[in-house]
């Protein structure tokens, strides 16, 4: 008996032996973000996805977003690139026109992926020459947030729905811009004896050229203008059209002509524009959904949004959305590709949706979102979904960073009242031609 134990024993050794030499061997993969307001989001649906395949361990590394977009475009040269990582538009031309991004289109059609789930003007702007290479995991569009507080004390209504703007005289909206500019001595702008040099709020802040996407290309639109490319990829300059430089003026205006906005000089980076909202420094100021997390932890003040204020041509706001790309010299493409479908699948994106930190690419879990965040507001937070009603197109090009930088830094200029917005889109023009052909 002792002998048959015996050999038993050395029969299931053996065995254990070799299905541990047989088994699948661990894989790391890398999985880098920038937001530091999404990560427990993101880690819970790590982590269910590491318990449901404990095969691969996923290394998050979170990078603040400058540095972020620093880190992975030496990281094509160097070849240093994540296995899996957030992709965002202004980046995907770059990345996608050096090879950089996996396609993912055949892995699609392989796995029978349904992708009529996800709003399908995000799932576009993923594709390059017909090809899918992200899936789109979140969306934003713009609104306005304001400080209530600052509207009690001087005195006047919190902004409707059905606010104005037009490029002649301001409209409602600089009316009520002006009226939320208070000088030190509780003067606003309209006032006789108001003190430009002396301003202690002003009405509206986050105005810069780099504030493309929540600022000045939503008010093209508005103004009736297409933007500044002809369609995605093309290499037609349309920015010098009336329309275009008209309400660009006007957005330049509201610093130079009405001094409603602080100065770009006077404001530095754009978290500096949120960091005088914040402060109370300003009563107002433009944003994208994705800022709700931060007002919620950070503001000490009543506040609540609303919608960006009509143009001449109606209202629109820029869509956009994240997705979630792979590098195209992964050693684990098969399982980088589990963990970006995965991610951007509905399970996870439902897991996502129950922290209420970024609205949902896939329409069906809006219901989710909004489950978790109705207590912690605002109370208008239906006017961001509206707003995907009517948008624009972001512009997307093989140079787009080239081209952007070259925008930024013209119409920065024009802004700060140094050159008016005509001269600023022809000195633009002159510089992106070569980028374009």
């Amino acid at each position: 008996m002792k002998r048959v134990t015996c050999i038993f024993s050395v029969i299931l050794i053996t065995l254990v032996l070799i299905s541990t030499v047989w088994a699948a061997p661990k894989v790391t993969l890398r999985y880098a973000l920038w937001d530091t307001n999404q990560l427990p989001a993101m880690e819970a649906s790590i982590k269910e996805f590491m318990k449901q395949n404990p095969n691969i361990e996923v290394i998050i590394e979170l990078t603040e977003w400058n540095d972020y977009w620093t880190k992975m475009t030496t990281g094509v040269a160097a070849r240093t690139l994540p296995d899996v990582f957030w992709g965002h538009l202004a980046y995907f031309s770059g990345l996608v026109s050096k090879g950089a991004l996996m396609d993912l289109t055949p892995y699609i059609q392989r796995d029978k992926l349904d992708l009529s789930i996800y709003y399908q003007p995000l799932l576009e702007n993923w594709k390059y020459q017909g090809k899918q290479y992200g899936i789109p995991k979140d969306w934003d569009t713009i609104c306005i947030m304001y400080n209530k507080d600052a509207f009690d004390k001087a005195g006047i209504p919190y902004p409707s729905a059905d606010w104005s703007w037009n490029p002649k005289d301001g409209g409602e909206f600089v009316q009520v811009l002006q009226k939320l500019t208070i000088d030190q001595n509780g003067k606003n702008c309209t006032e006789k004896g108001f003190d430009k040099n002396r301003v202690v709020q002003y009405g509206i802040g986050g105005l810069a050229a780099s504030e493309m996407q929540t600022g000045w290309l939503n008010f093209i639109w508005m103004n009736g203008g297409q933007g500044i490319l002809d369609k995605p990829y093309g290499n037609k300059f349309i920015l010098d059209d009336p329309k275009a430089v008209e309400a660009m003026q006007f957005y330049a205006d509201l610093v130079s002509k009405y001094g409603v906005a602080p100065t770009p000089e006077m404001q530095g980076t754009s978290a500096s524009g949120w960091e005088l909202f914040v402060a109370g420094r300003v009563a107002t100021i433009p944003v994208g959904s994705w800022q709700l997390s931060a007002a919620r932890d950070n503001l000490t003040f009543n506040w609540d949004v609303i919608p960006l204020p009509k143009g001449p041509a109606g209202r629109y706001s820029c869509f956009n959305g994240l997705a979630h790309n792979i590098y195209a010299r992964t050693k684990h493409p098969e399982e980088a590709w589990k963990l970006a479908k995965w991610m951007d699948g509905y399970e996870s994106q439902k897991i996502i949706s129950e922290y209420g930190v970024v609205f949902p690419a896939i329409p069906s879990l809006i219901d989710v979102y909004l489950e978790a965040t109705k207590e912690k507001g605002p109370d208008h937070i239906k006017y961001f979904i509206d707003a995907t009603d009517q948008t624009g197109q972001w512009p997307m090009h093989v140079n787009w960073a080239q081209i952007f930088d070259i925008i930024q830094r013209e119409y920065e200029m024009a802004i700060s009242g140094h050159y008016s917005a005509k001269e600023a889109v022809e000195l633009i023009k002159d510089q992106v031609g070569p980028f374009l052909r």
